[in-house]
């Protein structure tokens, strides 16, 4: 029986993982800023962009290389670290969430 994928096991670890697409895509729209020119301005293909945002529900299939991730925060005119910070803040916000639901369901 084989393990779980690598990006699962990561984001177990480092929930905030899981909010990397949520987050890009939260930036992209507070900027104003279309998906399309985002992309070009990171300077990588499609293919390389939408590989990080792979996968649904906080669950990636796949995460950007390092080389993938700074070029992102890049396109979308940020810092590594505010491109962290925004996946965490996202965390936090679906940590509330669930924590709540959790609650509530008692």
């Amino acid at each position: 029986m084989a393990g779980k994928p690598q990006a699962e096991k990561a984001v177990e670890r480092f929930p905030e993982l899981g909010c990397f697409a949520v987050a890009v895509r939260r930036i992209v729209y507070e900027k104003g800023m279309t998906l399309d020119n985002a992309i070009k301005k990171s300077g990588i293909s499609k293919s390389a962009w939408f590989a990080g945002m792979a996968g649904s529900g906080g669950k990636p299939t796949r995460l950007p290389s390092l080389a993938s991730f700074f070029a992102i925060a890049d396109g979308l005119e940020i810092t590594p670290e505010e491109l962290i910070a925004a996946m965490r803040k996202e965390a936090e916000v679906r940590e509330k969430s669930n924590g709540e639901r959790a609650e509530n369901d008692e």
